[in-house]
């Protein structure tokens, strides 16, 4: 998976409260406990409480999240690309 502009995937956070990410190819899923993002490295799952979505500019492959973050978590399996293939997974 090639991010359209091509600039890679690149997590920031500061103080587990903001997180500046490139490489975001879809938001699959945003509530104020998890935001599910499809970057180029796979699913990552943002987890935490009182989540936002500050910037989206998906053209760029660009997001900024607020919020506490509790847990960051890539899943292994990309190829269902979806939030239910995950859960699916889990309770197998």
């Amino acid at each position: 998976m090639v991010n359209k502009v091509g600039k890679g995937h690149r997590l920031v956070m500061e103080n587990r409260e903001q997180i500046a990410l490139t490489g975001v190819q879809k938001v699959q899923s945003f509530d104020p406990k998890e935001i599910v993002l499809e970057t180029e490295l796979g699913i990552l799952s943002i987890k935490g409480d009182q989540l936002g979505i500050k910037t989206l500019n998906l053209e760029e492959g660009m997001v900024d999240l607020q919020g506490h973050v509790s847990a960051l978590i890539y899943h292994r399996n990309t190829s269902e690309g979806s939030r239910q293939g995950f859960l699916n997974r889990i309770f197998r």
